[in-house]
């Protein structure tokens, strides 16, 4: 049988990124069969002690760097001459002052695709302003809308940096397509601030007189069951409520007028989401959650994410997989997320310890052995494999 080959076989990324955005898109990259370059301070990844480091970096090969030495950012100027992909999500101006920016490094490869991420952007105002996912879930209204009108609420998952990633993958994949027709490379970016936006296109919308409401829709919200528990209902269109009324055999709430619709729902949450608590108190959690999917009801209990990762369809779809890991044992993480029927690619392995590659990667750029023994003598590279 022959080897699994992912989409990006072939595709070659030097990874400059830390945090979320720019090291998860590179890792999706990676998913996809590209061979990723983890491009690391001595120090390593400024994220490298937090657990969420192995989720954003697995299956990519680590290279610790000094790049503040110009021999160490020359060792990124060797990289780009064979590379296909450089992504870096340094403050504007930092590339600049290591050379390892778009402009130098097109200069050895016109065919260089070039991606940053930055956080306002790389021009315009307040683009040397620091920010970060919670920055711009308080500006771009995300905290506000969890709110539902009462204090404000933080999205502890990081919405802002994941969509921000999801939005480079795609700037990267549709300029390597352009590089097919072209023949040429390109600059890409995007920001964070871009990447609130993008995540709330449908409420990044409005008019002369539009309403905002900021309220609960009784039949689309979390309920306490009869045991204390919680689970939230989805009934998020006509058909599904007219199912609810019967399950919880309440006919007569389909044909209320005041109930009738979405909106109205909506207008009369105060009279309705009362009637909605006292029938769902009536009985366990579990039991509702059987009788609505029995149903064809929406609905889910809440849970932690370490139950989910046990669920039949999380274990059917292979989204569980376990390395053992030389630094905390058997480390459990998500699965391949995209699949392919002709190019299904194959596990990308663990996410690496800090220069765990360094000479494997510099050799495989011409540089002798004399050479890496020299840049390591100076403390230019660190690695496991010197």
């Amino acid at each position: 049988m022959p080897e699994a080959r992912g989409p990006l076989d072939g595709v070659t990324v030097v990874d400059l990124t830390s945090y979320i955005a720019g090291s998860y898109s590179a890792m999706m990259l990676g998913d996809l069969g590209a061979r990723v370059i983890k491009v690391e301070g001595l120090e390593g990844d400024s994220f490298r002690e937090l657990p969420g480091f192995y989720g954003w970096n697995r299956g990519k090969r680590s290279l610790a760097v000094n790049l503040k030495d110009p021999d160490g950012s020359a060792v990124i100027g060797r990289l780009a001459k064979t590379a296909d992909v450089v992504m870096e999500n340094m403050r504007p101006g930092v590339v600049e002052r290591l050379g390892v920016d778009y402009e130098s490094l097109r200069r050895v490869n016109s065919r260089l695709i070039y991606c940053s991420v930055s956080a306002f952007g790389p021009e315009g105002p307040e683009r040397d302003r620091p920010g970060y996912d919670p920055v711009f879930q308080a500006m771009g209204g995300v905290m506000t809308l969890q709110g539902f009108g009462a204090a404000p609420q933080y999205v502890r998952i990081a919405v802002t940096d994941y969509y921000t990633a999801a939005i480079a993958c795609q700037a990267v994949l549709a300029a390597l397509f352009a590089r097919e027709r072209t023949g040429q490379g390109q600059r890409v970016w995007t920001s964070l601030l871009h990447g609130v936006l993008a995540l709330q296109s449908g409420n990044f919308v409005d008019w002369p007189g539009r309403e905002i409401v900021y309220r609960d829709t009784p039949t689309y919200r979390l309920y306490r069951a009869g045991d204390g528990r919680w689970f939230f209902l989805a009934c998020g269109n006509q058909s599904f409520w007219v199912k609810l009324c019967t399950v919880l055999g309440k006919p007569e709430w389909a044909s209320d007028p005041r109930f009738a619709s979405w909106f109205g729902r909506r207008d009369n949450s105060d009279a309705l989401t009362p009637l909605m608590e006292e029938a769902f108190a009536s009985r366990p959690r579990d039991e509702w959650v059987r009788i609505l999917t029995e149903g064809d009801i929406p609905c889910a209990p809440t849970q932690e994410l370490r139950s989910f990762m046990t669920h039949p369809a999380v274990l059917h779809h292979n989204m569980l997989v376990e390395y053992d890991h030389p630094e905390v044992g058997k480390l459990k993480m998500m699965g391949l997320p995209l699949r392919f029927s002709e190019t299904p690619g194959a596990d990308p392995g663990p996410p690496p310890m800090l220069g765990q590659h360094t000479a494997e990667i510099l050799r495989g750029a011409g540089y002798a052995d004399a050479d890496i023994a020299e840049l390591q003598r100076r403390g230019v590279i660190a690695g496991k494999d010197l």
